[in-house]
């Protein structure tokens, strides 16, 4: 089969060059781009069946309308003062400007659902939308005036030159709705004289509300602030005020680059505007689970950017170094280009007709990181293949004519080429067996991906060598010899192997193999162990994954001074009854198990439709004319409490409880995951007690720290199964390729060895390099280094040993693995080095960055880095060069090597 395939490509070699430039450039002009296809966020990935997900449906479900998923909170503070007068200017402009965004979101919004003039109906799906665009308009231009009346008196020489156009926009907007509603002409005509004399030519400037563009705020559902005259005491402190933009997006979602560039717009703005005008020290900043996220998001793509970039360039480094052949750095370049372009073409148009259920049964993903593996591994393995290739066919040039050599080449490394492969795309391929989305769909896409990698180069790399001809070598030459020589005879010195580094090796293991072995091992242990018994310790902080300096994580810092985190990331508790009950009774049970989270030391508030805002904990006592009892009765009516704690769905109406707790804690953390539990605790208890009112309902919690649980539980449940599937499937590759039961069974036992041991010197590394703000590797860390350590690091051992299988038919087992290790031991080097580099460019976006400043390539040192991103580039480069010099190198050889005395020793 080797033979004939080899035949083919030869045949066929000019139809096979142009074919793959042809289908190459028109994957490039005419498949979509991966962003447009590419999904993201982690929540929206977990089982239908975990309790955050089950929740967030239940939510859907029985409270119609856009669900906040997520938050932007702006915070507007001092870090060690409190705020004066001057900042309010700041404040307020950041409000006006917000409350306007919200108007004008809210009014597209509502002409999308069929708004088109009339006075509010509260049956239509656009009223609440409406409703909610006039009093942010009126929220907006009063706070329009409080803002101009302080920059009066900040500025005695303030003149209407220093109103912006946008406050006239403002009253034109509202003299519009106000005329769209049959509003009181006066209060029209008002509006539309106040814009006009603002901006004169304003009719001309200003275009229909569905017209405007507004990227980045589409997601965008209400805005809570300090301003409100109800709930803006709990947004507000001496030293910092809040206003919190709820969203209707994941955290992670990737329309949330968008918002997060518009946010940064909008704070610019204000900065430029008002900021000149407060006092120094002032920090105007973004933070919350939206922000984290979109943070998260930016930063990655500029992983993914240098990642390409320097993948690229230390590939083509290093194959100049080891070549220093012009037409042999092209011919891999050239090759894994064309594999790069057509399998990322496949991959987004498979998931564009999966998206438009255009290919029955097709359910494909692709994510925005993913391009950072497919990339990666693509390119470095890809250069793997085509350096194997390479490398034989200047053996067999040396002994043949050129035909007969690229088809000797080519059929010689078939084998290996193909067994390598297999390991990688069966064993990554195994992720499909996970339950979290993105794990499921990230490893078939590699797999598929290197599919068209390894069609390409034992197609048109073989093709394009076979053209080239010896020229390829230049300026080097082939050194000819006569093939019908013995072995021995080409093979200079008295030790069979030849001179050179190589042969030394070769020499030196074969001689003390069970010495060497058992070193090996030991050695191997020591981080082996370590890493073993801290495979579980790892993080699932997003906010851990940015830097210091970035800015989301400045304002959660900037937050956790001045308020209660858990504040903004409330838990939602929803409890579903079997059967109706009066409004009444619910409230009664609601109270009982109100009374019951309170007990729980780490629970700061329950917010109830009895207590809105959760500030009468039981212990509060208060008098029925109390002002705190009036504010209490007012806040059950303000808009946040309408409807917002028991469902009026027919389904579930006097059926359906919900309640939002507040923990202490940083939502994404361990400790508040461990004290969520125990609220989850408490009502499960109360509804499988037959005493209890609750017996029997259903309890679902969900929200950020609700959605890490589930991640958590999920995620550790696909490691242990995804583990054994990768090491069974790998394994059954190698029994098929290789064909020898115990050989097979160790080479699994090395790569398991390698990975414990990478992980236990990168948490080493890591906790080192981070010091106190070291909390855990990255969670997705440990999956994906097992499964591409374990794929990937058999490539190398497949291929010394198919080359030792080999030489075995005509040398014995001593003598074939010396002239295997001496023939292959440089170039499996080298391919190891090319991997490993490509894996290491995943960190280039922390150390390009400060670099290339210190240089004067760019103004700024600071990096937009992931540290995810560069653990694992960090871990998988570290488990690529210890599998290639030391595993490769010293293990699998030292064991070749005693059995091959044992059989000789058999005989």
């Amino acid at each position: 089969m080797p033979e004939l395939w080899a035949r083919l490509v030869e045949r066929y070699r000019w139809w096979i060059v142009i074919g793959w430039i042809v289908v190459a450039t028109f994957a490039r002009a005419f498949a979509p781009s991966w962003d447009q296809v590419a999904y993201d966020g982690d929540f929206d990935y977990l089982p239908a069946t975990m309790t955050s997900v089950a929740g967030g449906h239940l939510l859907d479900e029985a409270f119609p309308g856009d669900r906040s998923r997520s938050q932007v909170v702006l915070i507007v503070g001092r870090e060690a003062a409190e705020l004066n007068k001057h900042d309010e200017l700041v404040g307020l402009d950041l409000l006006r400007r917000l409350y306007h965004r919200l108007a004008e979101v809210s009014w597209q919004r509502a002409v999308s659902l069929g708004y088109e003039k009339g006075a509010i109906d509260p049956s239509q799906p656009w009223a609440r939308w409406i409703e909610l665009t006039e009093g942010a308009l009126d929220d907006a231009l009063a706070i329009d005036n409080e803002f101009y009346e302080l920059l009066g008196e900040r500025v005695p020489d303030t003149t209407a030159t220093l109103y912006e156009p946008r406050m006239a926009v403002a009253f034109w907007d509202r003299a519009r709705l106000r005329e769209l509603l049959g509003d009181e002409p006066d209060k029209i005509g008002s509006d539309f004289q106040a814009a006009l004399l603002l901006v004169p030519e304003l009719s001309k400037l200003v275009p229909p509300i569905a017209e405007r563009d507004l990227t980045g705020w589409n997601n965008m559902l209400d805005v809570l602030s300090w301003e409100d005259p109800i709930i803006g005491r709990r947004m507000s402190t001496g030293g910092a005020k809040l206003a919190v933009m709820q969203l209707s997006s994941e955290l992670a979602a990737t329309e949330n680059i968008a918002t997060i560039e518009a946010v940064d717009e909008l704070l610019q703005s204000v900065r430029d505007y008002s900021g000149r005008f407060a006092d120094p020290g002032l920090r105007l900043l973004k933070t919350g689970s939206a922000a984290i996220g979109g943070e998260t998001l930016i930063a990655a793509r500029a992983a993914i950017r240098y990642t390409e970039v320097f993948t690229i360039v230390m590939i083509l480094a290093i194959l100049v170094v080891v070549y220093r052949a012009p037409l042999l750095v092209a011919v891999p370049m050239i090759s894994i280009g064309l594999a790069v372009v057509t399998a990322v073409a496949l991959v987004t148009w498979l998931t564009q007709a999966s998206a438009n259920h255009n290919l029955l049964g097709l359910d494909l993903r692709v994510f925005t990181t993913s391009r950072i593996f497919v990339v990666v591994i693509l390119f470095g393995a890809g250069t793997d293949y085509c350096l194997f290739i390479i490398a034989r066919l200047r053996e067999e040039a040396a002994k043949y004519d050129w035909s007969e050599a690229c088809r000797r080449a080519l059929s010689g490394v078939s084998g290996a080429l193909m067994g390598s492969a297999l390991t990688t795309i069966v064993g990554l391929g195994m992720l499909w067996i996970a339950e979290f989305g993105k794990f499921h769909y990230t490893g078939p896409i590699i797999g598929l991906c290197l599919c068209v990698g390894l069609l390409v180069c034992m197609t048109f790399t073989p093709a394009l060598l076979h053209l080239l001809g010896p020229k390829v070598f230049w300026p080097s030459r082939i050194q000819h010899v006569d093939p019908n020589d013995s072995v021995t005879r080409r093979i200079s010195g008295s030790t069979g192997v030849g001179a050179g580094l190589w042969p030394w090796i070769s020499l030196f293991i074969t001689r003390r193999p069970a010495l060497l072995l058992v070193v090996g091992i030991g050695l191997l242990l020591l981080p082996a162990v370590h890493g073993w018994k801290h495979e579980d310790d790892v993080t699932y902080d997003l906010s851990s994954e940015l830097g210091k300096s970035a800015e989301s994580r400045r304002g959660l810092r900037l937050l956790q001074q001045h308020f209660e985190i858990g504040e903004i990331n409330p838990v939602t508790v929803l409890v579903l009854r079997p059967e109706a009950a009066d409004r009444k009774t619910l409230e009664r049970e609601t109270k009982l198990v109100t009374d019951a989270i309170y007990k729980i030391p780490s629970v700061v508030a329950v917010r109830t439709a009895d207590d809105p805002l959760g500030d009468f904990p039981p212990d509060r006592e208060m008098g029925l004319l109390s002002g705190d009892a009036w504010r209490r009765r007012t806040l059950r009516n303000h808009r946040i409490a309408r409807q917002y704690f028991f469902s009026t769905s027919p389904k579930y109406s006097d059926r359906l409880v919900r309640f939002d707790v507040v923990v202490d804690g940083d939502p994404f953390s361990i400790d508040t995951a461990a004290e969520v539990a125990k609220i989850e605790d408490v009502l499960r208890r109360q509804s499988n007690t037959a005493e209890s009112t609750w017996s029997g309902a259903k309890v679902l919690l969900t929200g950020t720290t609700p959605s890490i649980i589930d991640l958590r539980d999920v995620t550790l449940r696909d490691n242990r199964r995804i583990k054994v599937a990768v090491v069974l499937a790998v394994l059954a590759v190698l029994l098929v390729v290789i064909r020898r039961v115990g050989l097979c069974l160790y080479l699994i036992a090395t790569v398991l060895l390698s990975y414990y041991a990478t992980l236990g010197l990168s948490l080493a590394w890591f906790r080192w390099m981070y010091g106190a703000d070291f909390v855990g590797l990255d969670w997705k860390l440990p999956l994906f280094l097992f499964v591409i350590l374990v794929a990937v690091g058999q490539d190398y051992n497949v291929y010394l040993v198919t080359r030792v299988l080999e030489e075995q038919k005509k040398l014995g087992w001593i003598a074939a693995l010396r002239k295997a290790v001496s023939r292959t031991g440089g170039i499996i080097t080298a391919c190891g080095l090319v991997m490993a580099a490509t894996f290491f460019s995943m960190t280039s976006s922390s150390w390009f960055p400060p670099i290339s400043h210190a240089i004067g390539l760019t103004a700024t040192a600071e990096s937009n880095s992931l540290r995810g991103i560069i653990e694992l580039g960090f871990a998988l480069g570290l488990g690529v060069l210890i599998d290639t010099f030391y595993v490769r190198t010293i293990l699998v050889p030292s064991y070749i090597a005693i059995v091959g005395q044992w059989s000789a020793r058999q005989k």
